[in-house]
């Protein structure tokens, strides 16, 4: 289990990111993860798939990043649940 905090609020949850992934590296400076969750991933502002946050995502998915590292998610199977809004 991971502890996460909002530092400007004290709110905290715990998060099970217990999965694992193979990573393949692209020469261009890209990477696919093949996962199997649960694992913790960021997403920016317009820079991924998923909105703005702190997503634990569950089950079996791959994430490309480009060389730019926009995320873009692809899911088989499973969820993906914003931890932040725990942290309001």
């Amino acid at each position: 289990m991971t502890r996460v905090t909002n530092t400007a609020t004290g709110a905290s949850t715990l998060v099970d990111a217990g999965g694992s992934a193979m990573v393949e590296y692209g020469t261009d400076g890209s990477m696919t993860w093949y996962v199997t969750g649960p694992v913790l991933f960021g997403f920016g502002e317009n820079a991924g798939t998923l909105p703005r946050g702190l997503s634990n995502i569950d089950g079996q998915f791959v994430v490309e990043f480009s060389p730019t590292f926009y995320k873009t998610l692809t899911m088989v199977n499973g969820t993906a649940y914003n931890v932040c809004t725990d942290l309001d």
